[in-house]
């Protein structure tokens, strides 16, 4: 039985000696600064999960140079993303400490992660619509971001009237979470119900095969299933990881931001697909 995603290739040795000699190096660094992490930072490396997610889009489109392509394949564009943030989180920290200007680590990191997702989003737009004009490519972007929020929205609002002392531990990496996944299942939903695309995942592939055998799915598709799920396990994820923020700040929030990226990636990666493809 298929376990992992399909697609997911071992980058050539010497790229994959790269990727670990930088990550080993940047986790060094880190270990030895344990610079803290607040909430302010969980949400500014939003902006570095999208542009993971971009960074592969692109792969997969085939439009990124031989050369660096085997740094933006599935699974190693995760670490190459991890690699390009934590270098500004370390150098931010580390100049953050000598000033004391601990504020300052947020802002650089949602800062320059903005303006390198503003670079791929731009040439993501310069490919798609290259020699035509339809602005159609421009539909499907925004609509997953702001159905994504519409969505997130009120389960955010009901877990707050729900579990508000948790709410309030988890700070700013709690709604991230929600809308992260909330972003993954919505977009998977207009991919496999309204665009007809596959689903490279097994378990949600899994998940939208029972949908699909529910009398609902005529009327509303087999995506749904898979976006109540990705609800219930954020809004679930955030109540459990809540108690490790308020008792350990930095490795709670550390945890929310993975739980985060985890959603926030591949949900990216739909959008720009969406993008690229002009679909």
């Amino acid at each position: 039985m298929q376990v992992l995603p399909s697609g997911l290739v071992v980058p050539p040795l010497p790229y994959l000696v790269v990727l670990l000699a930088l990550t080993f190096a940047l986790l060094g660094g880190l270990y030895v600064l344990r610079p803290p992490v607040d909430g302010r930072q969980v949400l500014a490396f939003a902006p570095w999960m999208v542009a993971g997610g971009a960074f592969h889009a692109l792969h997969q489109v085939g439009v990124v140079r031989n050369v660096v392509a085997p740094f933006l394949a599935a699974p190693a564009v995760y670490v190459t993303t991890f690699v390009l943030a934590g270098f500004v989180w370390l150098v931010s920290a580390l100049r953050a400490e000598m000033t004391n200007t601990p504020s300052r680590v947020a802002r650089d990191l949602a800062v320059l992660g903005s303006l390198l997702l503003a670079v791929l989003t731009g040439f993501a737009y310069v490919y798609a619509f290259q020699g035509t004009e339809e602005t159609l490519p421009l539909v499907w972007p925004a609509v997953g971001f702001l159905g994504a929020a519409v969505i997130a929205a009120p389960v955010y609002y009901l877990l707050t009237v729900w579990k508000t002392a948790a709410v309030g531990y988890a700070g700013l990496g709690g709604p991230l979470v929600v809308y992260a996944h909330a972003l993954d299942g919505f977009t998977t939903a207009i991919g496999v119900d309204v665009i007809g695309t596959g689903e490279r995942s097994p378990l949600p592939r899994y998940i939208m095969e029972l949908a699909e055998g529910l009398p609902t799915y005529e009327y509303i598709g087999k995506g749904w299933l898979f976006i109540v799920v990705k609800l219930v396990l954020a809004t679930g994820l955030v109540v459990l990881l809540a108690d490790v923020v308020d008792d350990e700040p930095t490795e709670g929030n550390l945890m929310l931001a993975f739980v985060a990226a985890v959603g926030m990636g591949p949900a990216a990666n739909n959008v720009f697909l969406f993008l690229l493809s002009g679909v």
